[in-house]
């Protein structure tokens, strides 16, 4: 039988972790097992925020080379130059890049600070869909706080810190499943998301993540940089929708997946879908579902 070594690294800030609750800190794996090396494996993920303008990687200098980054903003601002291209990294953006790469992430002068979270992968199944998604959507992904793949990232994060994540195979499995969950994410992206010009995707990113405050199309045209009237026009012509039918569309997607999966009240679920008044919840579920929230969640109990 092949012999397994395991050599955990951990950093942690603040209180001590929860499965319930998160805080920043740093996890890494050194498995041995070169068969699943050469399939998918997890090298290090975390939770960080940096404050400093010395947090700055340059890609065609790292020594750890093989692997490949996911790393996803939730708050504050970086900054990545590819290929002589800079991209603002705000929350609900990630990139996804290789090592060595030509390319440099790091803290902007002008940002405060950037939280993030990250993933570092390794293995030929990890090279083959990063470059994939690269060649067909981009290294830059706009994604909400409930896109599977940050989800999947979140429970990494809680089983890292439970110490959960305790040998090679289960390591593997774990980072094949991402990347499979990241490659189907990029794979069903919204339609037209990738071709939407900067100002439209920023609007789009802010509705999906702050849907579940009191926002507006004011708010949405705001987050564009655009007039309410310039954006307006644009936004229909990029989606198809006004913005108050892409925010409401949202809102009521999300209803119909707590409905459906679990046993939130209606005035609960009201709330979680950015509603603050249970009755107009109801008015405008039924008019776009065609059905109460009762009777759709009464349709989905056996399936």
């Amino acid at each position: 039988m092949r012999t397994i070594c395991l050599n955990l690294l951990f950093h942690e800030r603040r209180i001590a972790l929860t499965p319930s609750s998160l805080t920043y800190g740093s996890y890494g794996y050194r498995f041995s097992d070169p068969e699943l090396q050469q399939i998918a494996q997890i090298w290090s993920l975390g939770w960080d925020e940096q404050k400093t303008t010395l947090y700055d990687w340059d890609g065609t200098n790292r020594r750890d080379r093989g692997k490949y980054i996911f790393q996803y903003t939730t708050a504050g601002k970086g900054a990545i130059d590819i290929e002589g291209t800079t991209y603002e990294l705000t929350p609900g953006q990630a990139f996804i890049v290789n090592i060595p790469g030509d390319y440099r992430y790091y803290l902007p002068d002008h940002s405060d600070k950037w939280e993030f979270m990250f993933l570092t992968l390794y293995g030929n199944v990890v090279e083959s869909y990063w470059n994939q998604i690269q060649e067909n959507v981009g290294a830059i992904l706009h994604m909400p706080p409930d896109a599977p793949p940050v989800s999947y990232v979140h429970q990494l994060l809680t089983s890292a810190a439970n110490k959960e994540i305790a040998n090679a195979h289960q390591a593997s499995g774990y980072a094949y499943q991402f990347t499979m969950e990241l490659f189907h994410y990029c794979s069903t992206l919204e339609k037209g998301l990738v071709q939407w010009p900067d100002a439209i995707i920023a609007a789009s990113m802010y509705a999906k993540n702050h849907y579940t405050e009191e926002i507006s199309p004011d708010d949405m045209a705001e987050a564009s940089g655009m007039s309410r009237y310039h954006f307006t026009r644009q936004f229909k012509a990029a989606t198809g929708q006004t913005p108050i039918q892409y925010l409401t569309s949202i809102r009521i997607n999300k209803a119909k997946e707590l409905l459906a999966n679990t046993k939130y009240s209606a005035e609960e679920i009201a709330v979680l879908a950015g509603y603050k008044n249970a009755n107009y919840f109801t008015k405008v579920f039924k008019k776009q579902a065609g059905i109460t929230p009762g009777r759709f969640r009464e349709s989905h109990k056996h399936l």
